[in-house]
């Protein structure tokens, strides 16, 4: 564990070691994380997610796609419990270690979705912010989260040292399909070394877009209804959490003048209404 940890963490640094703990064990037994990245959580997984934080305005709607272990989406909503979060992964394995991590953990801001970004469109888009983390190439990244955005949303993609290659490639691309010039986002600056390569895309416009069949929505709560309407038992503390703020660095408002942010609860986009929390 590093300061840069507990700067980012805050009060909820416990948690994000529960979470630590949880891919150092069941995550590695399923495959989701390899055994040499346990000594490197902190710095290269956790932190390295957690200080995207910083892009987010208080109460955004957030969609992480191809979530796989949690990274960034659960991070995220660790250390920003004000934030709305609904994780898209399609693999099973991977969906049932993220609802049994969100139940583990108690995060009532939290929702997992199995199924591929273009089977859930009708389920969760609108998001003001859509995140992943080095799941493709930039065009097909932007291929498959723009949709999943309102208009004036964002994608925020966690890439390497290669983002300026990307972005110089797949330019053209990405503007057919609605999204604006990309721009690169240093996160974490002056706290981890190298900091945090994000490429912000903002969705300009509407662009038609294939539906595939609706994806199979797994909630944290054991009993929840099929539309997702029941809460578990931890929905009262967490939610009192999400309420008063907390987290690290980043726990009350995200960077000051985070560009395309909004307050919470302004205007967001359709097509969510099933998968609030109540």
């Amino acid at each position: 564990m590093t300061a840069a940890a507990v700067e980012v963490f805050g009060d909820r640094l416990a948690l994000a070691g529960r979470f630590a703990q949880l891919l150092a064990t069941d995550g590695v037994v399923r495959g989701l994380i390899g055994p040499r990245e346990t000594p490197r959580l902190w710095e290269r997984h956790l932190v390295n997610c957690g200080v995207m934080a910083e892009l987010f305005p208080i109460g955004a709607s957030v969609v992480d796609v191809g979530s796989g272990a949690g990274l960034p989406g659960i991070v995220l909503a660790v250390a920003r419990p004000d934030l709305d979060i609904t994780l898209v992964e399609p693999l099973a394995r991977r969906t049932a270690f993220l609802t049994e991590a969100v139940d583990e953990l108690g995060l009532d801001n939290v929702t997992v979705v199995r199924g591929r970004a273009e089977e859930v469109i009708e389920q969760v888009a609108g998001a003001d912010i859509v995140t992943a983390r080095a799941v493709a190439a930039l065009d097909r990244l932007a291929g498959w989260c723009l949709p999943l955005a309102r208009v004036g949303g964002r994608l925020l993609a966690l890439k390497g040292a290669s983002a300026d290659e990307e972005i110089g490639e797949h330019r053209a691309a990405i503007e057919r399909i609605g999204g604006g010039e990309p721009q690169i986002r240093l996160c974490g600056v002056g706290l981890i070394d190298p900091p945090a390569t994000v490429v912000e895309i903002v969705k300009e416009r509407e662009v038609e877009v294939g539906r595939g069949r609706s994806g199979g929505s797994s909630r944290r709560s054991s009993g929840a209804a099929a539309d997702g309407s029941v809460r578990g038992s931890a929905g009262n503390a967490a939610g009192r959490s999400r309420q008063s703020g907390g987290g690290g660095r980043y726990g009350q408002s995200g960077r000051a003048g985070g560009s395309g942010g909004r307050a919470a609860g302004e205007g967001r986009g359709g097509g969510r209404g099933n998968k609030r929390r109540g």
